[in-house]
Formats: structure tokens, C-alpha cells, sequence
């Protein structure tokens, strides 16, 4: 087999299974500190639950997928995990990044609801 088909395909099997796997984790324990938020509209909590898992998996789907796109010059095995390192590095970077942005916003969202109920 061609070292880039073993290539892509190790890719999509790491970047694939790490999605659905922190999807799923994000989803479970998300859902208390949404709970957390939305105290008084607790109906709400599992669709938004359920929106934040299937907008995760389709941003990192879109993410992935561009990444599949390799040079030809992935001769050495050095070189071929110094690409995947690169690649999934900055996939986890981006959603690390996502993760604390949802976060920020609930935060605010919590913090805007705070302070109405108490003025």
C-alpha cells in the first residue's frame, strides 16, 4: 500500500475517532453545566445539548476534511509523523479553542441572566 493512502487513512482514524469520542464526553458533561444555566427553562437543556454535539461534529468534519490534502515529498517515516503530528496538532488546537468559546459564551449568557433576575 502507498504511504499515502496509510497516511490518510491513519488521519481520519485518529482525527475521526478523537471527534466522536470528545463529542460524546462534551455532550455528557456539558449537559449539567448547561443545567446549570438554564435553571429556569430546563426543557431547553437536551435540544441545546443535542444542537452543540451535531454543530461539533460538523465543524470538525469541515475541519478534517480539508487537512486530507498532502504534499507528495512524505518519503521517510520521520516525515510522515512529523504530518500527522502537525495536522492533528492543529485540529486539537481548534477545538480547544471552540471548547473555550462555547464556554465564554455560556458564561456570559449566565451572567447576563444574572444580573436581570436581580435588578
Amino acid at each position: 500500500m502507498e504511504t499515502s493512502y496509510i497516511i490518510t487513512i491513519l488521519y481520519l482514524l485518529i482525527a475521526g475517532n478523537t471527534t466522536y469520542f470528545l463529542g460524546k464526553s462534551l455532550n455528557k458533561h456539558g449537559e449539567f453545566f448547561l443545567k446549570s444555566i438554564f435553571q429556569d427553562r430546563m426543557e431547553i437543556v437536551l435540544p441545546v445539548n443535542k444542537i452543540l454535539l451535531i454543530g461539533f461534529y460538523l465543524v470538525n468534519a469541515g475541519f478534517v476534511l480539508p487537512f486530507l490534502k498532502q504534499p507528495d515529498a512524505l518519503i521517510t517515516l520521520g516525515d510522515c509523523v512529523e504530518f500527522l503530528a502537525f495536522k492533528i496538532g492543529v485540529i486539537y488546537l481548534v477545538l480547544g479553542c471552540m471548547h473555550f468559546i462555547n464556554i465564554l459564551v455560556f458564561v456570559i449568557i449566565e451572567k447576563k441572566r444574572n444580573t436581570s433576575t436581580s435588578n
